[in-house]
């Protein structure tokens, strides 16, 4: 008991506080959360991704087993996800929603402070290979599952290589793997954008969960929310063990795919009407109660 209290007051606690100052912000406030939203993803996320990868000590194997971790954790949560959406009788629009909310993870706004104040920078590295690789499926196969009817999956797929922070992880593992020398007067500065993206995100986070719409049913939310919460954690587990990781990058994996459900499938619910106010309370209710599971896992990772 005294284990899960400690962890919780060193590593959700400062989160739950930083998101707090956040939603007040946005009550009292007025922001435009989607130049904010902008602001991270064109800005923030390429340079800590740059500079994370530039001076990165992940090994090819390891980093190849992120990515096929990543990858494969997709199709069978889908699978899941699909047969819970069908004993729930949800309509297409719904479906999709659902799937999206189960699918992908808020690995960025919530994995990369979580994975920083647990167990340092090196596992935020493991956590930005996970984050974009994640990013890039969801940025085709989840704008498929938002549009579908509407886009097809090749025209999803263009939604991709709008990346700036894909980029940024080539232009990074390139640097590292050919040794090119990057000056300090421009790195330097880089990296210190990109450390400003952690405590940026989780402002933006409560900013975002102080524009929720909670009406609705809550049956096929709460469902979702024990799908990504539970169900992806023991999958995790299994997953990381067949893949043979260890160390950090076995409890990086496994707390990255146990997080909350992701903010941007809002976005794409948004833009393609499906069931955005289904998106928000699942967001919503796995936020709260991913503080609670992470603060589990962390004590079993």
């Amino acid at each position: 008991m005294d284990t899960l209290l400690a962890i919780f007051v060193r590593v959700i606690v400062p989160v739950i506080v930083t998101v707090g100052v956040g939603y007040l912000a946005a009550r009292l406030l007025v922001f435009d959360l989607k130049m904010l939203a902008r602001l991270g993803l064109y800005v923030l996320v390429p340079c800590l991704t740059f500079t994370a990868m530039a001076r990165t000590t992940l090994a090819a194997g390891e980093f190849g087993r992120i990515v096929a971790f990543t990858l494969i954790s997709v199709p069978l949560l889908w699978g899941l996800s699909s047969v819970a959406a069908r004993l729930l009788k949800l309509p297409a629009a719904e479906a999709g929603a659902f799937h999206i909310s189960v699918l992908f993870t808020n690995a960025v706004n919530f994995g990369f402070p979580v994975l920083l104040l647990a167990y340092g920078p090196a596992a935020l590295e493991r956590g930005i290979v996970y984050a974009m690789t994640a990013q890039i499926v969801m940025q085709s196969l989840g704008v498929y599952l938002a549009a579908r009817g509407r886009a097809d999956f090749k025209s999803a797929m263009k939604r991709t290589w709008s990346m700036p922070g894909l980029y940024a992880m080539i232009a990074g593992i390139l640097v590292k793997a050919l040794a090119i020398p990057v000056p300090a007067p421009l790195f330097d500065p880089l990296k210190l954008i990109g450390d400003s993206l952690v405590p940026f995100l989780l402002l933006v986070m409560g900013m975002q969960l102080a524009a929720v719409n909670l009406r609705g049913s809550w049956k096929a939310a709460s469902v979702a929310t024990v799908l990504r919460l539970v169900v992806a954690a023991g999958l995790s587990f299994g997953l990381a063990r067949g893949l043979g990781l260890t160390g950090l990058t076995r409890q990086t994996m496994i707390l990255e795919n146990s997080m909350p459900s992701a903010i941007l499938g809002v976005a794409l619910a948004q833009e393609f009407e499906t069931a955005p106010e289904l998106v928000t309370k699942i967001i919503f209710l796995t936020t709260l109660a991913g503080l609670f599971t992470l603060t589990l896992l962390l004590t079993l990772v």
